[in-house]
């Protein structure tokens, strides 16, 4: 195999604002349902509303009535008139079902997927599920629906996983299979014993014959001879731990020896891979690893899909974006921290809630 060696990149320190999306909410301080827009604070309701479900572009919500309502693009409509029975919020997606009917809110529009659908998955730009009248599995992405497995029983398949564009499964006849950009694409593996799915690539161990390999740029390839210690999947790469202990990194068709050690711990979201030993915390992002921090002891890292945000050694809160570090931008004891997608939200004080948008913190009084 033959191996890359990359230099680790060392990050700076972001003094300067940069972009991310994403919205938020909080009750002010009467009880009002607010949303905080890019730097913009809207009442939406006066009342107590249920159900949260917030992406980039949109916030979804059950108001007073019971009706479904979406806030999107500065403006707040009703979609359905009853609860639905599920909700799953993408990042430009509500994906939900009222009743058996299988419905999607995207860019400002709704539409109805199946009349009757027995369970349903949602990803970033996928939804797949099992249609109740044919039973056959079906695929939309990108405005299009499409048939991904035919069926002639009740049973279609043996097991299936999702990542954030893709979906990966193994039939009735245990062949491994990928559809993937509207197609469907043999593997030619048979037994897979683990597999797991990310942004345009999964990762599988074959069981057959005892190696490591990855779906990527519409092919399957093996990437070890031997399988893996432990790995995780994100966007367009794959982390590992080999036989012999080197921390490995596959990214845009290449393997790249990271470490020559174990790392303590090592998870991955979108386009983000963390990973931390002794006092050092990493990022992967976009095929570079940065040197992020040093810590004692082992940090509580939360990610988002290009972003992680952690509590220093001060107790003081770090944002990372896109391979840039935000610092000193909060000199209040934060009482608790969460990510929205790629936007951190803080609350401390006595009643106070801060969202940190464009390098700038914008904070509201709030009655919780």
């Amino acid at each position: 195999m033959k191996k890359i060696y990359i230099a680790v990149i060392f990050i700076f320190i972001l003094s300067c604002s940069f972009a991310q999306g994403g919205l938020g909410y909080y009750y002010d301080y009467n009880g009002h349902f607010n949303v905080f827009d890019k730097g913009n604070n809207i009442q939406l309701e006066s009342n107590h509303v249920d159900s949260i479900r917030a992406g980039v572009d949109y916030i979804a919500y059950i108001d007073y009535r019971g009706t479904l309502r979406v806030y999107y693009n500065g403006e707040t409509q009703t979609i359905e008139e009853d609860v639905p029975s599920s909700m799953f919020a993408t990042p430009y997606a509500l994906v939900y079902k009222m009743a058996q009917r299988l419905m999607v809110f995207e860019h400002g529009e709704k539409k109805q997927l199946a009349k009757a659908v027995y369970e349903f998955t949602a990803e970033e730009n996928i939804v797949t599920w099992v249609d109740m009248q044919s039973v056959y599995i079906m695929a939309h992405e990108n405005g299009q629906t499409n048939i991904v497995e035919g069926s002639v029983s009740a049973n279609v398949i043996r097991s299936c996983r999702t990542g954030n564009n893709i979906f990966a499964y193994s039939d009735m006849n245990n062949n491994f299979k990928v559809y993937y950009g509207g197609q469907v694409y043999e593997t030619g593996a048979t037994l897979i014993t683990d597999y797991a799915c990310g942004k345009n690539i999964v990762a599988y161990v074959d069981g057959f014959n005892n190696t490591f390999n990855v779906f990527y740029n519409n092919k399957a390839r093996q990437i070890s001879d031997r399988v893996p210690k432990s790995y995780t999947v994100a966007a367009n790469m794959v982390s590992y731990v080999d036989f012999d202990d080197n921390f490995m990194l596959f990214y845009n068709g290449s393997i790249v020896q990271l470490e020559s050690w174990v790392p303590l711990a090592q998870k991955a979201r979108g386009n983000m891979i963390e990973y931390f030993n002794n006092t050092d915390l990493k990022m992967i992002y976009g095929g570079r690893t940065y040197n992020v921090d040093k810590f004692i002891p082992n940090p509580y890292v939360l990610l988002g899909p290009n972003s992680a945000l952690y509590l220093d050694n001060n107790k003081r809160p770090k944002y990372f974006y896109k391979g840039k570090l935000a610092t000193d931008f909060m000199n209040e004891e934060v009482k608790d921290m969460y990510l929205i997608w790629d936007l951190p939200v803080f609350k401390y004080g006595t009643n106070t809630i801060g969202f940190y948008y464009n390098g700038k913190l914008y904070d509201y009084e709030t009655n919780k």
